[in-house]
């Protein structure tokens, strides 16, 4: 068994905005984790070094905003080792789980199990749309946005529009989003900007939510 068995390992496809909060959560929880925490060998790639990363995307991020360029070679070598890392980590971690025959490793480490997925596809996304939250930060031009989860649901779809909207053609994919909360940055400040969220199923897509809208400061 390797990690991509065990796992659901889309962290190359992930956009850098989107890994980014991925890092951090995996950090967080890998921190947190019984057995990970205290058995992890050390060559190991974990939350130290994911926090590394993290802070070289984001400043890949904020560079390539300041050129207003959508992607620059050090932004993409920068997600680039970040996924590199992210597979030993996940590689390990299945290894070592599956050798010591303890489940315990394979749970609240920010990887999503396939297992979990195949539960869910046979459940409906909910048929009542999921309202999006949204709050100013934490940096400035940036949105925070938060929704409920839908067990049902394998990813989000999120939508933007810069000003009001007049119509489905108003809106643009943000991107899609294995979490329920999500920075959207590079924000023009003292701008309207409105946001909607769907669920994606296995084959079927739930309900637009109704757009949140927010003065970006």
């Amino acid at each position: 068994m390797n990690a991509a068995t065990r796992f659901l390992m889309n962290h190359k496809e992930m956009d850098p905005s989107e890994l980014v909060l991925w890092l951090e959560d995996a950090a967080t929880l890998q921190e947190n984790h019984g057995t990970i925490s205290k058995e992890k060998d050390d060559w190991v790639p974990g939350s130290v070094q994911f926090r590394h990363h993290k802070e070289a995307i984001t400043r890949e991020l904020d560079r390539a905003a300041s050129l207003n360029v959508p992607t620059t070679k050090e932004l993409e070598e920068a997600h680039a080792a970040a996924v590199s890392d992210i597979l030993v980590n996940a590689e390990f971690i299945v290894l070592k789980g599956g050798y010591q025959k303890d489940e315990s490793w394979f749970h609240n480490n920010g990887y999503i199990s396939k297992d979990k997925l195949k539960r869910n596809y046979n459940k409906l996304v909910s048929s009542t749309a999921t309202q999006p939250k949204a709050k100013n930060g934490p940096e400035i031009g940036e949105v925070t946005l938060g929704w409920e989860r839908d067990e049902a649901a394998g990813s989000y779809l999120l939508q933007i529009c810069k000003g009001i909207p007049v119509g489905d053609e108003s809106y643009a994919d943000q991107g899609y989003y294995k979490k329920v909360r999500v920075v959207v940055s590079n924000l023009e400040r003292a701008s309207w900007y409105y946001f909607r969220v769907r669920s994606i199923g296995h084959n079927e897509v739930g309900p637009w939510s109704e757009p949140v809208g927010i003065i970006v400061t």
